[in-house]
């Protein structure tokens, strides 16, 4: 009897198993979400030249507070995007099967998370501006600077500030789920306390964990519909991954690499802004150093960041191929890292061509990442 093992026959099996209702859903979410991110883009367009149209920011008084003009247009522009975002954040989850929250607690938490926002971009914006002024060859260098700094400190005080508002986080229960997760933590190095649950639940049905926080901060959190779902094989191959995140301070990494992207982009912002000025006849908007050219400043940003998708999404797929090389290696659960990654198949188009990976997807398909896990089966 043959008993050789072959990979790439076995990828196809464990992908037969996603019934084909749910492989046409996923494909419909996940060509939807395409699109929502160029229409994201283009509602945000749309919005700063209204705002610029009406010369809002224009005919305020106070134009060089920089703070205060940019709570007026943040506020403007949140309340105008809200309809679009409700649609593309709330009403496609729920339509879709992937939360259970109602429209109450999404725009609570919508509100919040805008407070936040603003707050942390007020502060950019005053010290951009002034950068502005002082500096006005240069500021994009020292702007790069100060939001470098700014994206990494928000970081690492996440898991202490802005999370624990949105969700309960707790120590995993005893059982066989934390002593499975706690020999994989003690392998890495990284305490026990480090590793803990939380009500994930609550805002979306996804199968998931995730790692936030930099140095002292930085833990690994298992959402409640993980730890309800997952079997030993499976939880270990997916907390595997997330330590792989954490030893390899991918967190801090992916803030230099938005940091230098940023940086490029205020670049842009330097370059193009009169000429496009000139083409919106927004002269009423005043220099690059006047506040009320927030919308235009808006609008390269937002054209800046859209033309980038395909550089932050590979950004993305670099350290999640190597977190799950980490996991493979040191939970060494190929078999649960495939069961898991099947459970993922609700939301993600499983076998995606090549090109649309490599432009859309901020992760490896499920199709490469099961290869990739049974491979190093058959090696091993």
């Amino acid at each position: 009897m043959n008993t050789q093992f072959h990979p790439a026959t076995s990828t196809g099996a464990y992908l037969a198993q996603i019934p084909a209702d749910v492989q046409l859903r996923a494909a419909d979410y996940t060509h939807g979400g395409h699109w929502i991110v160029l229409f994201s883009a283009l509602v945000g367009v749309a919005i700063n030249l209204l705002i610029l149209r009406l010369r809002w920011l224009s005919r305020l008084r106070w134009r060089a507070r920089a703070g205060l003009v940019f709570a007026v247009y943040y506020l403007l522009a949140w309340t105008l995007d809200l309809p679009w975002a409700m649609y593309a954040h709330w009403w496609r989850e729920r339509h879709y099967g992937l939360s259970q929250q109602g429209l109450g607690a999404w725009l609570s938490e919508s509100l919040i998370s805008a407070c936040f926002s603003a707050v942390l971009l007020a502060v950019v914006a005053m010290l951009m501006y002034a950068l502005m002024r002082r500096a006005p060859r240069t500021w994009w260098i020292w702007s790069g600077g100060v939001t470098s700094a700014m994206i990494i400190a928000v970081t690492a005080l996440a898991p202490v500030v802005i999370e624990p508002v949105f969700n309960q986080f707790q120590p995993l229960p005893a059982g066989s789920q934390r002593d499975a997760i706690g020999a994989l933590a003690r392998q890495a190095g990284i305490p026990a306390g480090q590793i803990i649950s939380y009500d994930g639940s609550k805002q979306s049905s996804r199968y998931t964990a995730h790692v936030s926080g930099l140095g002292g901060s930085a833990r690994i959190a298992v959402s409640d519909a993980l730890l309800a779902q997952a079997s030993e094989a499976e939880l270990r191959a997916v907390v595997g991954h997330e330590i792989g995140h954490y030893v390899m301070h991918h967190e801090l990494w992916l803030a230099f690499g938005y940091s230098a992207l940023l940086t490029f982009a205020f670049w842009m912002l330097h370059r193009l802004y009169v000429p496009l000025a000139r083409l919106l006849g927004a002269a009423h908007a005043g220099p690059l150093s006047d506040p009320a050219g927030l919308p235009l400043l808006s609008i390269i940003l937002t054209l800046s960041f859209l033309l980038f998708t395909p550089i932050t999404n590979g950004m993305t797929r670099l350290i999640e191929n190597q977190a799950d090389v980490y996991s493979l290696e040191h939970a060494r659960e190929p078999q649960g890292m495939a069961l898991a990654l099947l459970r993922t198949a609700d939301y993600r188009a499983a076998d995606p061509g090549l090109l649309e990976e490599w432009l859309f997807y901020d992760h490896p398909s499920i199709a490469r990442r099961i290869q990739r896990a049974l491979d190093w089966q058959a090696r091993h």
